[in-house]
């Protein structure tokens, strides 16, 4: 009897620390919400991994602009600005300070998240894929276990398809075996030719 009283304990226990744990976690403004830093030059990557962290506290229709700004009387608008102010905290904690000082001002988490969109999502791409192509392609085992250069390679692979994702379309596969000679040209250039 004295055992089971004790294991409920524990039970009850770990789930009041699991739950005040999620809260903090939840409410922490000085939390970063994935490794991924936003720079100039990773946007699709930070987007992902940002949209991933907020999808798992149930905070993506501020991303989207789906949860709406309630009236300034209403007694939901408090409750709203808390939670909106915690995710702009949480955005501006994943960018650089450079690019986190150009958004601090804005009046709502919604409006960084269009500018960023709008300012870095087609931005260096070619750079960024001419990059993973070189990685890919200069990728070896050097001793690591087979399953570890896999997963290098499959993490490549899946960021080179998110800046080209898969088309019929005759255009956009013009353009791509354009630019794949070009990458070809610089990747055999010689180091003196490393900034071009």
């Amino acid at each position: 009897m004295a055992e089971e009283n004790s294991s409920s304990s524990e039970a009850e226990n770990s789930q009041i620390f699991s739950s005040s744990t999620l809260s903090e976690v939840d409410v922490n403004p000085n939390q970063r919400l994935s490794s991924v830093v936003l720079n100039e030059f990773n946007y699709l990557p930070w987007s992902r991994a940002v949209s991933l962290a907020l999808g798992g506290r149930s905070k993506l229709g501020f991303k989207y602009g789906s949860i709406e700004v309630p009236n300034t009387p209403s007694p939901t608008y408090e409750s709203w600005l808390c939670k909106d102010q915690l995710v702009m905290s949480w955005l501006l904690n994943s960018m650089e300070r450079k690019l986190a000082e150009i958004f601090s001002y804005s009046e709502s988490s919604f409006k960084p998240w269009e500018t960023v969109k709008e300012m870095y999502s087609n931005q260096n791409n070619v750079a960024r894929v001419f990059q993973l192509k070189k990685d890919i392609s200069n990728l070896q085992q050097y001793g690591k276990p087979f399953v570890q250069l896999l997963g290098s390679m499959k993490s490549m692979w899946n960021e080179l398809e998110m800046y080209r994702p898969y088309t019929t379309e005759a255009s956009v596969l013009l353009k791509r075996a354009e630019e794949d000679k070009i990458f070809q040209l610089l990747s055999s250039l010689d180091s003196g030719y490393e900034d071009l």
